[in-house]
């Protein structure tokens, strides 16, 4: 009896996928594939099989795995490269996905399709120039990509360039009259010009296409919503957020089944910091800077939507303050220490040696986005850095805390408008409940955190901001200890040169308005649902009922 070689039982499972692919019949090839590879035997095409499968089923984290073990076998296969790369733009990790876009550019330079792709993850990731650099090189090796010329004018829309969106947008529905894409890129473009009902007609265009995609029509949901705020119809405009949202949710909820929620996390935090003994928080940090750090280290901190980029972008146009924007440089931290019990404890007894490794670390990934450290004063904005306040007061005890506050009812409003990267913070937004939920928690760990953490503490209000500038700005500066500078009303001349990476970026490059205060009170209807659970919060906050308009609420975007 002859006996059957491996390396015949792979090239037999092999022609049999083959032919369970050309009938479509993809679980028959996902049960070939897994079963040879179960047994013990590898091969690039059955561990990219088994991806296929897993990726359609919405699981791109095993996905990826099996495309990166069949891309241990095969690094150079330029589908597999391309294949990994997509499930990391679907998982919301861009820069990886750059990279991986990257490697199959290194293959095959003249691929305008790993160009493309490469561009639109860099995009993702903030990374405006390079991206269009990416993208302009893919229009190069294919002037007929349409797609290339549609997202090239969605990255000129946030540099506030129209007009070179306008001509992209043209040149992409010269190519494809139904790029759903630079139909909406023309539609934010009205909306940004006051057009709204050409907008809305534009986008009831684009989402009456049956093979849009969900991306796109979520994409679409919320351009009709501002198009319908821009023309005062606010039930109609929020019934177009929340169909927004409902088509995240539904493309996200893969990535998150099974796992604790943000929300869960926050409220598991606050009992715990609730619960933690006196001194618990008491650190070795020098009395002193190190000689490479920064005379002041800032932390802007509170909720989304509550003007933290506004602030970090009028504090940075001030010389002696250098800023970072939107990036997690205590992550690694965070997932050590904050996200169950047994890393609380290590957390709570964390001394010496072990505090100045964290420091280090912290600093390293700092550095690792191009900071200036040489200015007296370094802000470090992200807002849900609220959670790690207890964190922030062990590693760094010199530290000073801007914490950031706005109507929570604007702010709840102002979430369910924005439309943010789905992470697992994001991912709370989804629902209205969801972003008040998640609001009360962050808030809660906020409070407390100022009553323990023995750091200096200001909280700015975006009210006062907009009702007094100058002497507003000027106590954040005082708090920092830096002297105020005329210049400094002229931030959002400097904006445009800064990659802003919070849904705020095109807003701050405008010059300071008046009406996104008590935007609320045109959808007090629709925010009722979820009234008890802000109103605490409204109170203690000083925001009254009938709260006094700064300037004439009028639609705004978002």
């Amino acid at each position: 009896m002859t006996s059957v070689s491996p390396a015949q039982s792979v090239a037999y499972a092999l022609e049999q996928i083959a032919k369970a692919f050309a009938a479509s019949d993809v679980r028959r090839a996902y049960e070939i594939a897994n079963t040879v590879l179960v047994s013990g035997l590898a091969h690039p095409k059955l561990y990219n099989t088994r991806a296929v499968w897993f990726a359609q089923r919405g699981r791109d984290d095993l996905a990826l795995a099996d495309f990166q073990r069949s891309l241990a076998l095969a690094p150079k296969d330029i589908l597999t490269l391309n294949a990994a790369g997509l499930c990391l733009m679907r998982l919301q990790q861009f820069d990886q996905a750059a990279a991986a876009f990257g490697q199959a550019i290194v293959v095959d330079p003249a691929n305008a399709q790993s160009h493309f792709r490469k561009g639109r993850a860099l995009a993702s990731a903030g990374k405006a120039d390079d991206a269009e650099a990416a993208l302009k090189q893919a229009a190069l090796l294919d002037p007929a990509n349409g797609e290339a010329m549609s997202s090239l004018a969605s990255i000129a829309i946030g540099k506030g360039d129209l007009q070179t969106a306008r001509f992209y947008s043209e040149q992409a529905l010269g190519l494809n009259p139904a790029d759903a894409t630079a139909a909406a890129s023309l539609a934010s473009i009205d909306i940004s010009q006051g057009e709204f009902a050409a907008a809305e007609h534009r986008i009831r265009t684009v989402l009456g296409d049956p093979k849009l995609a969900p991306q796109g029509r979520a994409v679409a949901q919320g351009l009709l919503g501002d198009a319908l705020d821009g023309q005062d119809k606010p039930a109609e405009a929020f019934a177009a957020y929340l169909a927004e949202k409902n088509e995240l949710q539904q493309i996200a909820a893969p990535m998150f089944a099974g796992k604790r929620r943000a929300v869960e996390v926050a409220e598991d935090l606050f009992r715990y910091f609730s619960d933690a003994p006196p001194g618990w928080l008491l650190s070795s940090a020098p009395s002193e800077p190190s000689p490479d750090e920064p005379e002041t280290h800032v932390f802007l901190v509170g909720f989304l939507r509550t003007g933290s980029t506004l602030l970090e972008q009028i504090l940075q146009s001030h010389p002696d303050i250098s800023a970072l924007d939107e990036r997690d440089c205590l992550a690694e931290q965070a997932e050590r220490y904050l996200v169950n019990y047994a890393g609380l404890q290590r957390f709570g007894a964390l001394t010496g040696e072990a505090l100045a490794r964290e420091r280090t670390a912290y600093w390293t990934a700092v550095r690792a986005q191009g900071v200036d450290l040489g200015k007296p004063v370094f802000v470090d904005k992200l807002p849900l850095n609220t959670i790690k306040l207890p964190l922030i007061a062990k590693l760094f005890p010199r530290a000073k805390i801007l914490f950031t506050v706005r109507d929570p009812r604007d702010v709840i409003l102002s979430c369910l408008r924005r439309h943010f990267a789905t992470n697992g913070a994001m991912f709370e937004m989804l629902t209205l409940e969801g972003a008040a939920r998640f609001y009360d928690a962050v808030m809660q760990i906020g409070e407390l955190s100022r009553s323990m953490v023995p750091l200096p503490f200001v909280q700015h209000r975006y009210e006062d901001l907009i009702d007094d500038f100058e002497g507003s700005v000027s106590r954040v500066c005082d708090f920092v200890g830096v002297p105020w500078q005329d210049k400094m009303r002229d931030f959002s001349r400097t904006a445009p040169t800064q990659p802003i990476l919070s849904p705020s970026g095109q807003q701050v490059k405008r010059p300071l308005y008046t009406d996104s205060v008590s935007q609320w009170r045109r959808y007090a209807e629709q925010l009722a649902p979820v009234m008890a659970t802000l109103q605490p919060w409204i109170d203690r906050l000083g925001y009254p009922a009938a709260q006094r308009s700064i300037g004439t609420a009028v639609p705004s975007s978002r």
